[in-house]
């Protein structure tokens, strides 16, 4: 799992000094690290710089303007430590600094933080329209209105239009209440390249920054950071840039096209309703959304070409999420079919129910396609008839089917394992357990983006036979073994949770403990009695031998098995599918036990 998105930025800068000067070319040993110096009217320049040889930087960096005027300017090495590696829906929190020349020469290159070298320019507000040289060099500077006196400006020029509704967009407050939100906010008021992202979420990101509005006062909107830490001035000074920045992107689209800057604006604070919770559904690609800015700060495109750029990147996101909630915790009691589970999330560019048709390899080239209608931003869960593939004693991997899900012009393919799991000795093997989804993997579509946790906390196991079965069942003599990595296997938060029997109608929740302590949680068969348990704890994990009763089984002697578990730090992880945060419970795996011993043929 990446770091965090926000030092895609800096990557992203070096990628643009690349290619502002290609080999062969003439630059300074220190230069800016991009190919454009966008400077806002009475705001400090804080920008990533390169050097050649990073001694140069000991005594700072000396820059000049047009007129003469020299400004000396202290370097910084800006960037983040992970707070914790633990998968989260948006990317992990990390510990800001900026630490001076002095200090981070004393630490290897290899232990400091994540990221690049600064400076922090304090152009004054007479040199509007000046150049700035560094090294000997010249560079251009964009410079860009104040962003509160162009909203002040906006609105006398254009007095039947007021930008007060637009900047008012914010969250609602159901949004603002969910744990998720506030969690995503606490994450980018720690982040002075997305510190811009809270503000948005909370006050609509009004440049008039008023000392009390939409239940916030002006330290709340301020980047937050602990009183040590290095450098807090100038990563608030490169936080105030980026809100700035946006305030001027978006005030700009506003004035050219007010609906495209509505769905803009929109999109940057899209959510989407699961279940009860209420998740943020943006992009959290830090490179993608600096791109954007890039190009919509441009001094070299006029405004047609500026509200263009706007709706390419509109045009480019997603309209559909999709996944696969459960394969087999559903079967047709006529027909033994398959009826997996796959949650659909639409996020259409207005309101209104979006139509789908659903394309199984049982209705392709059907007369009568499967239709249905979604409600726009909410994860709507969708059954889907699957035939299940049998498969022989020569079959070594479970076979998938495809689904293809159509909205308008845009196709989404989900995987669905499409055959049930035969128990062959010496055992099955469950697992790994994986993390919850992400927001970024589910917005890419890449489902086992960030999937694994660490080695020491991951979690595998095993249905294997440890009895002889009798004559008249098979049912007996079943065991789970689980070994599952724990940075402290003792904790109280460390549970086990066996899903037994069908998806959202299972016969038994069993949440197991690394004393052995079992609990039945609930279920439709309170009867089936509680497994034998023993465990251990060891060092670095625990052990778990689960001894399954006959009632785990249906009549077809047959195993639907899902797994939660929670480790000490309380984070999630389960199988045989990602779950989404606040799912209430996981998808299904189907277990033939009947031809366990069933050798194959030659």
């Amino acid at each position: 799992m990446p770091l965090f998105s926000s030092i895609q930025y800096l990557i992203l800068s070096v990628i643009f000094a690349v290619l502002a000067h290609p080999q062969g070319t003439l630059a300074g040993p220190i230069r800016p690290a991009g190919d454009r110096l966008d400077a806002i009217v009475s705001y400090p320049l804080v920008i990533p710089i390169l050097a050649d040889d990073e001694r140069h930087l000991r005594t700072g960096v000396v820059t000049k303007l047009d007129d003469g005027r020299i400004l000396h300017s202290q370097a910084y090495w800006i960037g983040a430590s992970p707070a914790h590696s633990f998968s989260e829906w948006t990317t992990s929190r990390g510990i800001w600094t900026a630490n001076t020349y002095d200090t981070i020469a004393q630490i290897p290159h290899n232990r400091r933080p994540v990221g690049s070298w600064f400076i922090h320019i304090p152009l004054p507000i007479d040199a509007v329209g000046q150049g700035l040289w560094i090294a000997g060099e010249r560079y251009e500077l964009n410079w860009l209105p104040d962003p509160e006196r162009a909203s002040l400006e906006a609105n006398t020029q254009i007095p039947e239009h007021s930008l007060a509704s637009f900047w008012s967009m914010r969250l609602s407050s159901q949004a603002l209440a969910d744990p998720a939100i506030q969690t995503v906010i606490d994450q980018y008021r720690h982040d002075p390249f997305k510190h811009w992202r809270a503000r948005l979420l909370t006050d609509g990101l009004d440049p008039h920054r008023p000392r009390q509005g939409a239940g916030h006062s002006l330290d709340a909107l301020e980047l937050e950071l602990a009183m040590d830490t290095p450098g807090a001035d100038i990563l608030r000074e490169l936080a105030h840039q980026h809100e700035a920045r946006w305030q001027i992107i978006l005030g700009r689209i506003w004035l050219i096209d007010p609906a495209i800057a509505h769905r803009l604006k929109t999109q940057l604070l899209r959510t989407a309703q699961f279940g009860d919770r209420i998740l943020p559904i943006w992009t959290n690609d830090t490179s993608d959304l600096s791109r954007l800015a890039h190009d919509l700060l441009s001094p070299f495109v006029d405004d047609q070409t500026r509200v263009l750029r706007a709706k390419a990147w509109l045009e480019n996101q997603p309209r559909t999420l999709a996944w696969v909630t459960d394969d087999q915790g559903q079967i047709e009691a006529d027909t033994n079919g398959l009826l997996p589970t796959i949650t659909v999330l639409s996020l259409p560019p207005s309101l209104g129910a979006s139509l789908f048709r659903i394309d199984t390899p049982i209705t392709v080239g059907s007369s009568s396609p499967e239709l249905t209608t979604v409600a726009p931003n909410v994860a709507t869960p969708i059954v889907v008839p699957i035939d299940p593939i049998t498969l022989t004693p020569g079959t070594p991997a479970l076979e998938t089917q495809q689904v293809s899900i159509h909205t308008g012009r845009w196709t989404i393919v989900r995987e669905i394992i499409a055959s049930l799991t035969p128990a062959r000795a010496p055992y099955v093997r469950i697992g790994p357990l994986l993390n919850d989804w992400t927001m970024e993997a589910l917005f890419t579509h890449r489902p086992l983006a960030g999937a694994s946790p660490h080695p020491t906390r991951s979690a595998i196991g095993i249905l294997r036979r440890t009895d002889i079965p009798t004559h008249t069942s098979f049912q007996t003599g079943w065991q789970l073994y689980f070994e599952l990595g724990s940075s402290n296997p003792q904790s109280p938060n460390e549970s086990l949770t066996l899903w037994i029997g069908p998806y959202t109608n299972p016969f038994a929740v069993w949440a197991i403990t690394p004393n052995g302590q079992t609990i039945f949680k609930s279920g439709s068969r309170p009867n089936i009695g509680i497994p034998h348990v023993q465990t251990r704890i060891l060092d670095d994990r625990w052990v778990a031998m689960i001894d399954l009763p006959q009632g785990a089984f249906d009549d077809h002697d047959i195993l639907q098995l899902g797994i939660e578990r929670t480790d000490a730090n309380s984070t999630r992880t389960a199988w045989p599918r990602r779950m989404i945060p606040g799912q209430l419970e996981p998808g299904r795996l189907s277990i033939e036990i009947n031809n366990f011993d069933q050798l194959a043929a030659d």
